[in-house]
C-alpha cells in the first residue's frame, strides 16, 4: 500500500490487526495502551511483544524487557483472566549496542505473522524500536505488509531528539526511518505530550472494574510520589497510538519526506526521500473521552 492508502485506511475506522510493542514497565501510560488495545472494537489486538528499557527501574536493557514482560500478562490477566493473546518477549539488547539485529521471539513472531497474514498488520510501536528494525533487518520484505505507529523523537520543528523511546535504541530509530516502512511518527514533546491525566481523572475510574482500579493505583502513587501536589498533571503519551487507529478523528495527519535522525542526533530533510506520515497534532480531550468511556465500559468476568 502506498503512504496515500496507510493515510485513507487509518481515517477509515475499519477494524484492524495489531500488534503492540510495549515496554511496560518503564511507566504508567503503556499499561493503559494495553488495555485500551485489548478492548476497543475497531482494534484485533494480535499479539504483545515486550520491549527493552535500561533506566532507574531495570538493571540493564534485558531486565527492563523481563519486566515489561511480566508486567504485559499482569494486565491482560487483569482484564481477562481467560486472555489468549500471545505475549512474547523482545530483545535482550539494543541494535546500538550490538551493532546488528537483535533475534528474538518477538521479531520472529512479527515475520511470520506479517507474511501470513491475508491483510495489512499496523505495528503500534510505543517503546524503543529494537524489536521492530529487527525483524525489518532480518527480513526486509515484510515492510510490504505493514505500517508502524510509532510514538519516537520530538516535533521535526526542534532541533532535540533526546526523546526516550529513540534514545534508549538510536540506531534502531535511524533503520527504521530508512527502511521505507509505511510509517506514522507521532512526536513526544508538544505533539503527544498534551495528553496529560490529573488526579480527577485518575480518581474518575476506581470502582468500575479490576484494571481501572489498577490504572488508578498507579496513577495515584505517581500523584503521592510527586507530594500529593492538588495541580499534579501526567502525560499518558501511550494511548495516542491505538487513539489513532480507535477515533482517527483526533489525529491532525500529513504526509512528509521522511526526515534523517543524524549521527549528531538532530534531524536533516531531503524532499527525494520517501514519504512517511507525520502527527501534526492530537485532540486531548476527544482522546481522553474515548479512552476513558472503553476503560469504564468493560466487565470484569
Amino acid at each position: 500500500m502506498t503512504i496515500e492508502q496507510i493515510l485513507a485506511d487509518i481515517k477509515s475506522g475499519r477494524p484492524k490487526k495489531v500488534i503492540l510493542d510495549t515496554d511496560a514497565f518503564n511507566e504508567i501510560d503503556d499499561q493503559y495502551a494495553i488495555t485500551y488495545c485489548y478492548l476497543a472494537d475497531s482494534i484485533n489486538l494480535q499479539a504483545v511483544y515486550a520491549v527493552p528499557f535500561h533506566n532507574d527501574k531495570s538493571n540493564g536493557f534485558e531486565d527492563g524487557m523481563v519486566k515489561s514482560y511480566e508486567e504485559i500478562k499482569k494486565v491482560l490477566a487483569m482484564i481477562d483472566p481467560d486472555y489468549t493473546t500471545p505475549v512474547l518477549e523482545g530483545s535482550r539488547t539494543t541494535i546500538e549496542v550490538s551493532g546488528g539485529p537483535v533475534d528474538s521471539p518477538a521479531a520472529r513472531h512479527l515475520i511470520d505473522f506479517v507474511k501470513k497474514s491475508d491483510e495489512i498488520v499496523y505495528v503500534l510501536a510505543i517503546g524503543a524500536i529494537t524489536n521492530i528494525s529487527s525483524a525489518l533487518m532480518m527480513d526486509p520484505s515484510i515492510k510490504d505488509k505493514m505500517a508502524v505507529i510509532w510514538l519516537g523523537g520530538n516535533q521535526i520543528e526542534g532541533d532535540n531528539l533526546g526523546e526516550f523511546n529513540l534514545v534508549q535504541d538510536f540506531t534502531a530509530g535511524q533503520i527504521l526511518l530508512n527502511s521505507g516502512v509505511p510509517l506514522l511518527l507521532c512526536p513526544a514533546w508538544f505533539i503527544v505530550s498534551v495528553l496529560t491525566t490529573n488526579i480527577t481523572l485518575t480518581r474518575d475510574l476506581m470502582g468500575h472494574n479490576k484494571v481501572c482500579d489498577y490504572l488508578a493505583s498507579i496513577s495515584e502513587q505517581t500523584w503521592r510520589d510527586a507530594g500529593e501536589n492538588p495541580a499534579w498533571v501526567r502525560t499518558i503519551w501511550d494511548i495516542a497510538a491505538p487513539a489513532i487507529l480507535d477515533n482517527p478523528d483526533c489525529a491532525e495527519i500529513e504526509i512528509i519526506p521522511t526526515p534523517i535522525f543524524t549521527d549528531q542526533r538532530v534531524y536533516a530533510f531531503d524532499s527525494t526521500r520517501h514519504k512517511m506520515l507525520y502527527l501534526k497534532s492530537i485532540d486531548r480531550e476527544k482522546v481522553f473521552d474515548a479512552t476513558w468511556k472503553i476503560l469504564k465500559a468493560h466487565k470484569d468476568k
